[in-house]
């Protein structure tokens, strides 16, 4: 036998073994193993807060929030709380009329009525001249389990500069 001849048929015996290997493969389903992260709470809807505005007390200053939580999906808001947001830090100047805006984050999907409810704590900064803008970053509500984040977005008219410390009060309607 020629070593042409060997060298095929030892190609041809392999490419019959690797096609047997694979047909014996295709009644076993592959298993693919990823990791990711484990997310720490899905975004079940929004929170909308208007204040009135007002003056800020150089250290410090009080706010009103008349306040909205809509699930993602509604078409309208679903719960009605009144709310008081307290500054502690720098917070020279005035401002008008003001909405905040945060994704509520949970560990939960099932959000009931007044389940907002709580104190929430964290940072917060915004400017304005003429117009403005902020962000906050705060947890906190019913246990800790939910999370007002992950920045509000803030608009506002007035001249003010403020940052510091926040503290939001949820009361139910």
């Amino acid at each position: 036998m020629s070593i042409r001849l060997k060298a095929t048929l030892a190609a041809a015996a392999l490419v019959a073994t690797g096609a047997a290997a694979s047909a014996a493969d295709l009644g076993h389903p592959s298993v693919v193993v990823s990791k990711r992260p484990v997310e720490s709470g899905v975004q079940v809807g929004t929170l909308s807060c208007r204040s009135p505005g007002g003056i800020g007390w150089i250290l410090g200053s009080d706010t009103e929030l008349a306040c909205d939580y809509k699930p993602i999906g509604a078409r309208h808001p679903v719960d009605a709380y009144l709310g008081h947001i307290s500054t502690v830090g720098v917070d020279v100047g005035a401002t008008g009329p003001s909405v905040l805006k945060w994704a509520v984050i949970s560990h939960s999907n099932d959000i009931g009525p007044g389940d907002l409810a709580g104190k929430y704590r964290g940072a917060t900064a915004s400017a304005a001249a003429l117009i403005g803008g902020g962000a906050n970053l705060l947890v906190g509500g019913s246990g800790t389990t939910v999370s007002l984040q992950p920045l509000s977005l803030e608009g506002q008219t007035g001249l003010a500069v403020s940052a510091g410390y926040a503290a939001l009060t949820l009361d139910p309607v």
